[in-house]
């Protein structure tokens, strides 16, 4: 059964007083004000409404002017204007300001309750939007996470790998022991001198540190031979 809130706008009490009574039929919590300024007050002190019907010629603050109130605290809140025949271009102008409909009077209690039901269900639509774009960035933001910490430990990863190649390159060449991490310490110097960016500092210092990587590949023959071999004084 239906018991959603509806809070009614009207200065005419007759016309306050009937539309509650069509909504009650139906089981909905109707809420009367007598003027702009009462909803207003209702709506910053009673809430929430799932809907709001307003007249839109009254004293004080008029229909469009409690539109314009609600679209600023309450925008998901559909609010439909109850308008004479004669006020329609008004009634069209709300519509253009945020108003999800309208009701011209005189009118029967099933054109009411018709337009009810579309507004209310034009609302459960928004909040279920709002509900899956909410889990969706929940989602996105958790996923981002993981994709971080994916990046952090594959780039962790790298690096003690190419920490066990340099080593390996000692084992290979103990003349040259830790050449590969002193020659990438005078690359980080350099690079930091140079004022690249820090960003790139990382990159270049792994360019550095593989940068005998080839030795890996050539026999031990080769690369241990000692007649004239004079490069082997190296940093």
């Amino acid at each position: 059964m239906a018991s959603e809130r509806i809070l009614i706008v009207d200065d005419e009490p007759y016309v306050r007083t009937v539309m509650a009574a069509m909504l009650e039929k139906s089981h909905y919590a109707p809420v009367l004000a007598s003027n702009g300024i009462e909803a207003i007050e209702r709506l910053a002190n009673d809430p929430p409404y799932d809907l709001i019907l307003s007249d839109i010629m009254m004293s004080g603050l008029d229909g469009i002017g409690l539109l314009e109130r609600v679209r600023e605290v309450q925008p998901d809140t559909p609010m439909v204007m109850v308008t004479a025949v004669h006020d329609i271009s008004v009634a069209i102008s709300a519509m253009r300001k945020g108003a999800y409909d309208y009701l011209l009077k005189p009118f029967e209690r099933e054109q009411l309750l018709t337009t009810v039901r579309r507004a209310l269900e034009y609302r459960r639509l928004v909040q279920q939007n709002s509900v899956y774009r909410y889990n969706l960035e929940q989602l996105v933001t958790a996923r981002t996470e993981m994709l971080r910490h994916a990046m952090t430990d594959l780039e962790r990863s790298y690096d003690i790998t190419l920490e066990a190649l340099g080593d390996a390159l000692d084992l290979k060449d103990a003349e040259t022991e830790g050449h590969s991490k002193r020659v990438t310490a005078y690359t980080i110097a350099l690079a930091r001198a140079m004022e690249v960016p820090p960003e790139q500092i990382r990159t270049v210092a792994r360019g550095a540190f593989l940068h005998d990587i080839g030795k890996m590949a050539i026999p031990d023959a080769i690369l241990l031979k000692p007649v004239g071999w004079t490069a082997r004084s190296k940093i």
